[in-house]
């Protein structure tokens, strides 16, 4: 339900109270509804990404660095929330995206033209290692350490992104709606955190520094669109003359 030790929000507390629910309960309600919104959203955060890369067959602007760092950003927040035992409500969507992110690395793999099959392994590999460490090394007493370098995490995927958009003036299979959605998520996720998990500065630090490399992105998006639709085009164009 929540981590607040107050009686005046508990299940029992609150059920008892229906249909004229007290202030603290209708708080923690909004909260859990905004909490199940935003995590039934983010089944489709990366959609419009995995649809741009698949209708071109082309992983142009998205960076490779900037995805692997995403999943472990999303990683980290996740299992982090979990181990904490923390409400899923107020988490949820991390382990959808993380899924989703997923996916696109494997698609960066399949298009992506410098793809490396030993570099594919030592992934794959480095990832197990994490599962482990988080899940059989970290304790509760160390399990901050996922969250204390999640600003770090978001600076190298986020910002080798946005370094990527700014040397190449394009944002490629990038897509306004995920980037969106990334930007409000963080916003709306602030104040639900507060409300169902309480001032944890870990968590609420790493929404700050991704509220603002969400704006740049969604902001560079706009900026670079015009360069970005030249470039799809001429991808488009360069295919249909190799099947001629």
């Amino acid at each position: 339900w929540s981590n607040d030790p107050s009686p005046l929000v508990t299940p029992s507390t609150c059920l008892s109270s229906l249909p004229f629910l007290s202030r603290p309960c209708l708080f923690r309600l909004l909260a859990k509804l905004i909490g199940i919104a935003i995590i039934t959203l983010s089944c489709i955060n990366k959609a419009p990404v995995l649809r741009n890369i698949y209708k071109s067959k082309s992983v142009l602007g998205l960076s490779p660095t900037s995805t692997y760092g995403e999943v472990i950003m999303y990683s980290n927040a996740a299992f982090y929330n979990l181990r904490r035992g923390n409400p899923f409500t107020a988490y949820g969507e991390t382990f959808m995206v993380m899924l989703q992110t997923v996916a696109v690395v494997v698609m960066i793999w399949v298009y992506g033209e410098e793809t490396n099959k030993k570099n594919v392994g030592l992934v794959c590999a480095g990832y197990v290692v994490y599962l482990f460490v988080v899940f059989y090394v970290l304790t509760q007493e160390t399990l901050y350490i996922l969250m204390v370098y999640m600003p770090i995490v978001l600076l190298t995927s986020r910002g080798s992104q946005i370094l990527a958009n700014y040397q190449q003036k394009q944002t490629g299979a990038q897509s306004l709606a995920t980037t969106g959605m990334n930007l409000t998520g963080s916003l709306i996720r602030t104040v639900t955190t507060i409300k169902e998990v309480g001032w944890d500065l870990h968590i609420l630090r790493s929404y700050g520094v991704s509220i603002t490399l969400n704006m740049i992105l969604f902001t560079q998006i706009f900026v670079y669109k015009e360069n970005t639709q030249k470039v799809l085009d001429d991808i488009q164009q360069k295919k249909k003359k190799k099947e001629e």
